[in-house]
């Protein structure tokens, strides 16, 4: 009779393992959730940052044809340059006052030797792209459109007095400058150029 009562150890086993085993499925399970939701919520920022950095990405200037329109010898009064351009990787259209450039020169070319060769100071001109046109305009025509298109061709005459009269680069012979163009929350293109003596309006700055 006694051995009628007797606590089955082995069935107390069985249970606590069962027991635990249960604990641990569902701790696993609320684990794998969790990382599940850690995982989607990393690919779906990782996907609106590539979107975002596409975009800027393809906001790349082309440029086609930079020459020299202008050139005055005198002064930067009359200087300007010509530029041909594209956006071909542009995902969508660009307002043309987001377009802007800066021209980069030193002041030692600007004013010509000077007592003192080390003491250089880089000055520069700015504006932005809202005289350009298509090609079917002239280049100089702010009412002519207001944004770019991916498919089209454009150019512009930049006057190197820009802004507004007060820029102070200017244009001289045996000269090293430096043209930018970066469009606002994209890229930027570069350019390097040199002016040789004896420059004439129709001299390719890109040879």
């Amino acid at each position: 009779m006694e051995e009628a009562f007797k606590r089955d150890t082995c069935a107390e086993i069985a249970l606590s393992a069962m027991v635990s085993m249960i604990m641990i499925l569902l701790f696993s399970a609320l684990v794998a959730g969790m990382a599940l939701l850690m995982i989607e919520q990393a690919f779906m920022e990782s996907r609106s940052h590539s979107v975002e950095q596409s975009e800027t990405l393809n906001s790349v200037p082309l440029v086609l044809v930079f020459e020299v329109e202008e050139f005055d010898s005198t002064g930067n009064t009359n200087d300007r340059l010509y530029v041909m351009f594209k956006f071909p990787f542009a995902g969508g259209t660009i307002a043309d006052t987001n377009v802007k450039w800066a021209m980069m020169c030193d002041d030692t070319d600007i004013n010509g030797p000077t007592t003192n060769p080390s003491a250089h100071t880089l000055v520069y001109s700015s504006g932005n792209f809202d005289a350009a046109t298509d090609l079917n305009g002239n280049a100089n025509d702010a009412a002519s459109l207001d944004e770019f298109n991916p498919q089209t061709y454009y150019h512009v005459l930049i006057d190197i007095t820009s802004p507004n009269g007060n820029g102070d680069c200017d244009l001289v012979e045996d000269m090293h400058a430096t043209f930018v163009i970066a469009v606002e929350k994209g890229r930027t293109a570069e350019l390097d150029f040199y002016i040789p003596e004896g420059v004439t309006p129709g001299y390719d700055l890109m040879s």
